[in-house]
């Protein structure tokens, strides 16, 4: 059995997750299979001029891939398990992180995973996340645009694949932000601990919500009184639609609580109350790299060693890095949620030819890509 199998079966970290030894009535009654390993590490940043200035370490969550989306497929791939179903069908750009973090854990799994996959600006790391795709066995499905992907997501492809589990895009489901309930708890754990002080504030990418509601949600639940900042890098709303707003955060939160309150009534009905949401940093497009995020990208990279991406952590931490230059924060505790994997996938990228890509996706290849 290779590494991506191990892991995704379960062996490398069978053990309870933390919103299990919380609430240990929710054993059983949520389905889990363990992917990841957790906790995931946390430390201060100590070279970027602000005294208390601290990061968690998700891009460590798997040496086979990890980044925030480990977390979600835990609880989502165990429901998909569950469930019976053999294929998992779910949408993004062509470079989607969620899409290839579902296709290597399913192909892990013995599952099949379809991505329906839009247009977004094409760099290098999208060009490696499309040979990763077919290295991992995904089907693509091509949409030219986010509405036209939504369009084949929602209807085409379920009439064509009525016995697959459509997960939404990011895996922001109810299911899906479980994982960063559990996370809050860890975090928790980890404050008693003495590892690092309680966080006044946490930034994290807001992209489609999952991350930032589970979060909220968690640290309600673990009662530490820190404000959770999402900054956007996605469209906020696609026509009626909100995707990336104070507003579906809330509403993800919302049913991500009646989701736990239905399994065990252990679990407190929590006040949900507003939320912050920054949209300054987006640059206009989804996947588009802004100076703000490449300035950012350079800092993390020479003076932290910390490796960012330019369409989701590249803006956060443009964000983080304005954030902390304010004088009102000199003295208060700011944690960096890092959602990134770490793990080096260019030799599996580096096996792959771009021609045995489906024909459509050649042209992403043509041509010098942005930086």
């Amino acid at each position: 059995m290779d590494r991506l199998s191990e892991a995704a079966d379960g062996r490398v970290n069978p053990g309870r997750t933390a919103l299990f030894e919380r609430f240990p009535e929710l054993e059983g009654a949520i389905a889990r299979v363990a992917l990841g390993e957790f906790p995931t590490p946390v430390h201060r940043l100590n070279n970027l001029g602000h005294g208390s200035l601290w990061i968690k370490r998700d891009d460590l969550s798997s040496p086979v891939y990890g980044g925030n989306k480990v977390r979600k497929l835990e609880f989502i791939l165990g429901d998909v398990m569950r469930s019976g179903k053999r294929e998992v069908v779910t949408i993004g750009g062509i470079g989607t992180n969620h899409g290839l973090a579902t296709a290597i854990y399913c192909r892990g799994l013995g599952l099949d995973a379809t991505l329906i996959v839009f247009d977004q600006p094409v760099t290098r790391h999208v060009r490696q996340n499309l040979l990763l795709f077919h290295r991992y066995g995904a089907r693509l499905v091509y949409a030219k645009d986010m509405i036209g992907a939504g369009a084949k997501f929602y209807t085409l492809e379920r009439l064509k694949r009525p016995n697959a589990y459509f997960l939404y895009a990011g895996g922001s489901s109810p299911v899906g932000a479980l994982g960063f309930v559990s996370a809050a708890f860890e975090l928790k754990k980890q404050i008693e601990e003495g590892l690092l002080p309680a966080p006044r504030y946490v930034v994290c990418p807001l992209g489609s919500s999952g991350t930032m509601a589970g979060l909220s949600l968690g640290l309600l639940l673990a009662g530490i009184p820190a404000e959770v900042i999402g900054v956007v890098v996605t469209r906020a709303r696609l026509g009626p639609l909100q995707i990336a707003t104070a507003g579906s955060v809330r509403a993800l939160m919302r049913d991500t609580l009646r989701l736990l309150r239905r399994a065990t009534a252990a679990v407190p009905d929590v006040a949900i109350g507003e939320q912050r949401v920054v949209h300054d940093y987006f640059g206009g497009a989804y996947g588009l790299p802004t100076p703000a995020g490449r300035e950012a990208l350079r800092v993390f990279g020479e003076k932290e060693g910390i490796r960012l991406e330019p369409t989701y952590t590249a803006k956060a931490c443009a964000f983080l890095l304005d954030f902390i230059r304010e004088p009102s924060r000199a003295n208060e505790t700011v944690l960096y949620w890092h959602t990134y994997n770490s793990a080096d996938l260019t030799g599996d990228a580096a096996a792959v030819d771009y021609r045995d890509l489906p024909p459509r996706f050649h042209r992403f290849f043509e041509g010098e890509a942005i930086e």
